[in-house]
């Protein structure tokens, strides 16, 4: 009985204050012409006054989205690139005005490593570094990526003296004074999981990225294997490569005639005849083959450039063994470098690969980091079997020489060279000439290029997706061999001005591809 008191005591209260309140709305002093007047006056006034507000609310609107537009850079080669999609879509909170969601909230364009290396990792660890570091670009066009530099510092074995440690390193260089960013400057958390590089994670959160099935797309997609590039060089001072072949590389040392001539070749091991040759006369004794073929480094990352597919002039092994006369248990050879370093193939591997002595690649003699004066070289294998400054071809009885076939990850999500888990590097396929970002034009068509590289297995197909990897438009490539790179376009025209994500990779025989893809973002205008 009490609270139905209370009930009707507080509803009264609630009629009397909405009396109140509606009667305050009509002037007690003037008749109803004159308040429908007077109220039409005061329409009027409020409206004006709503028009001029809402006006000042779209300057200040149209002026904080200019403020926060996505930045657009010019590069040295004149590219322009945008690294944060433009959103165009409306927000409850910014009324009709374009949204700056990925600049003012997520601070896109100061997040990343070219948000303060605006040159790019690559310019910064080959020219700006105090220590050398190993070069990691060969002329291919492609902005390197953090996630890049993980396969030889994190993983390495055999290569490097500490593995699992990108991380430590990273944070050691941005511990320093000079820094003056944040965790987020290289960061971002995701769905509540462990922190990722932003570069990892970016198209999953930027704002304003068209994506779409495999079935919505369409373009123009043609290969070949017999584009050429440059031969790409290690050439970093580490673990037990001829330090003094790279060190005269680095002190610009020219290669000259009576090393070439004078070098030394002994074929050696389960042979009848073991000798030693010049390769001066060698070259005059032996025939001579010019051929295409590709290597890559096994270090080599997703989409990375330390690959080539180049022309190379050789003497086969198969001549110098012969000159010697094979014994019937060998099953093996190793090509050893003058300063001991060695690694084999087997005879198999050898009838299908090929295995030269290479002395000129794209019509120039070797550098002193790519080998001069001689290097083994197996069609399309592994750089790990061209051992460069080769000395010595020794026959073996090993029917397992140590060869590298890409990185793998075994039960622990480690990588290691072995045959156990998933690819993590094979097979390669990678994105050329092209800058995250990059704008072109809409409404017309534009080739993309790329490469696909397997460490001498055939590579079956090219893949593209533009929907961040979750379905792919599968384009044939199972004419090709496996000695060669395969040099693809694709000439695609988006119809719509907007942020896109192409995304690449090679998919293997057994229908297999490697753990990760190529991707990158780029700006239809």
């Amino acid at each position: 009985m009490r609270n139905r008191k209370l009930a009707i005591v507080m509803s009264a209260v609630c009629c009397c204050a909405l009396g109140l309140t509606l009667a305050a709305c009509v002037p007690n002093s003037q008749t109803a012409n004159e308040a429908s007047d007077t109220s039409a006056s005061n329409g009027a006034l409020v409206s004006e006054k709503d028009h001029s507000s809402m006006a000042a609310v779209d300057s200040a609107l149209e002026q904080q989205y200019a403020e926060n537009a996505p930045e657009v850079r010019t590069l040295e080669d004149g590219t322009r690139v945008q690294l944060t999609p433009t959103v165009t879509g409306a927000y409850w909170h910014l009324a009709d005005e374009p949204s700056s969601y990925n600049t003012y909230y997520l601070n896109s364009d100061n997040r990343g490593c070219v948000s303060c290396h605006k040159e790019g990792l690559a310019n910064l660890v080959e020219n700006e570094l105090t220590l050398k570091h190993v070069q990691i670009t060969n002329n291919l066009g492609t902005d390197v990526q953090p996630m890049d530099c993980e396969i030889c510092h994190d993983q390495g074995t055999g290569y490097f003296w500490t593995q699992q440690q990108f991380g430590t390193l990273i944070h050691g260089i941005h511990s320093k004074d000079t820094f003056s960013g944040n965790c987020m400057s290289c960061h971002t958390a995701t769905n509540g999981t462990t922190m990722q590089l932003w570069e990892e994670a970016k198209y999953d959160v930027l704002q304003g990225i068209t994506f779409f099935e495999n079935s919505e797309f369409n373009g123009d997609f043609k290969y070949d294997q017999t584009t050429t590039n440059d031969m790409y060089t290690v050439d970093w001072l580490s673990g037990d490569t001829n330090q003094e072949m790279i060190d005269k590389d680095m002190r610009g040392v020219p290669t000259d005639d009576e090393t070439f001539d004078n070098w030394e070749i002994t074929v050696s091991g389960l042979v009848d005849n073991p000798y030693t040759i010049k390769l001066g006369d060698l070259i005059a004794q032996a025939p001579t083959e010019t051929f295409v073929s590709s290597t890559q480094c096994v270090m080599n990352a997703s989409g990375g450039e330390l690959v080539s597919n180049v022309e190379c002039k050789g003497i086969p092994i198969q001549w110098l063994l012969d000159k010697a006369g094979v014994q019937a248990n060998a099953v093996s050879v190793f090509a050893t470098a003058s300063d001991g370093w060695s690694r084999g193939e087997t005879f198999e591997t050898a009838a299908t690969h090929e295995g030269y002595l290479v002395y000129e690649v794209n019509g120039q003699r070797l550098t002193w980091s790519q080998g001069f004066p001689v290097r083994a070289w197996y069609k399309g294998r592994p750089v790990p079997s061209s051992i460069r400054w080769t000395s010595e071809l020794e026959v073996s009885d090993d029917p397992k020489p140590k060869t590298f076939e890409g990185w793998q990850l075994d039960e622990t999500n480690a990588l290691t060279s072995s045959e156990i888990g998933a690819n993590a590097n094979k097979p390669n396929c990678g994105i050329l000439h092209f800058h995250e970002g990059q704008i072109i034009e809409a409404g017309k068509p534009y080739t993309f290029e790329g490469y696909g590289s397997a460490f001498g297995q055939k590579i079956k197909a090219i893949e593209l997706s533009f929907d961040n990897g979750k379905t792919w438009k599968t384009f044939d490539t199972s004419d090709t061999d496996a000695v060669r790179w395969i040099h693809w376009n694709f000439t695609y025209t988006p119809e719509e001005p907007g942020a896109y994500v192409l995304s690449a990779r090679a998919v293997l025989e057994d229908g297999s591809t490697a753990l990760t893809c190529d991707k990158v973002m780029f700006n239809a205008k």
